[in-house]
């Protein structure tokens, strides 16, 4: 996990149904990584966003993954960690042959943050 513990911390994770669940993370203000996205005022980074999706679905999934394919990833709104210190990922996993199709959403509250779709496989050794 990249992220995990530096950018975030994990709170919950609650199951929805079969490879499918909402995972809570806190943001960390103090992290480095808003140093440059921007110092003053620091917004998450889109392909924070993305690891962070990616992390939960190997979280879910019990196996390292890594994007194959984007079918699909629109940041629809700016997350900062000072307007909102906690978000939520769905993450929804279909298996395929070689890894998984995933649907995936960033929100707070009525917030939405970021949209995903598309195909992670797992990692090779």
């Amino acid at each position: 996990m990249l992220l995990k513990d530096k950018y975030y911390e994990l709170l919950a994770q609650h199951p929805t149904g079969p490879l499918s669940a909402t995972f809570r993370l806190k943001l960390k203000p103090d992290c480095t990584v808003y140093e440059g996205h921007f110092p003053g005022n620091p917004v998450c980074p889109g392909v924070c966003n993305m690891e962070a999706i990616r992390e939960c679905c190997s979280m879910l999934t019990g196996q390292p993954l890594h994007i194959a394919s984007i079918k699909q990833c629109r940041l629809t709104a700016v997350a900062t960690p000072q307007l909102c210190p906690e978000l939520d990922v769905s993450v929804q996993a279909q298996p395929l042959d070689e890894g998984y199709s995933v649907t995936a959403k960033i929100t707070a509250g009525e917030t939405t943050y970021m949209d995903f779709r598309g195909t992670l496989n797992a990692q090779p050794l």
